[in-house]
């Protein structure tokens, strides 16, 4: 991926279940052929997710996203399969767990990607399987001439 300093970049990842399949356990989207982690040094501004297709389990499964570090990062939570429906859209916001909304302020923060491990894109699957599912996530982001 070509980066470069003081620009906002977007980066999209897919999840879908007919590609990725739906186990318990995380999935790598950033491992993805045409696809990258974020640069170490980047800053995230903002993640949103728009479920595509609803997903589906046959049990209570949830989703989750975030890096490595911190697998609900963006998520803030795991979100139930229930909610999990057509056109349904996704930001952490409201949720202190989440690395991009401070509630103490009330308000949007950024997340640092200080190490390789921290640029990475993942889902993780929870509790039961998925059996149908697709959704986009779009990472707003930024890397300071500086970092």
């Amino acid at each position: 991926m070509s980066v470069h300093s003081n620009v906002k970049h977007i980066q999209e990842y897919v999840y879908d279940f007919a590609v990725d399949g739906g186990a318990v356990g995380a999935i790598d989207l950033s491992a993805k052929v045409g696809k990258n982690p974020l640069p170490v040094g980047s800053v995230v501004l903002a993640v949103t997710a728009k479920v595509v297709t609803a997903f589906t389990s046959g049990g209570a499964a949830t989703l989750a996203w975030g890096p490595t570090a911190s697998a609900t990062g963006y998520s803030g939570t795991a979100v139930a399969v229930a909610s999990l429906t057509d056109n349904s859209m996704w930001n952490g916001q409201g949720n202190g767990a989440s690395l991009i909304f401070d509630d103490t302020q009330d308000a949007d923060k950024a997340a640092n990607v200080a190490v390789a491990n921290d640029g990475d894109f993942k889902v993780t699957i929870g509790t039961a399987a998925m059996t149908a599912g697709k959704a986009v996530f779009v990472v707003e982001f930024i890397k300071p001439t500086l970092s």
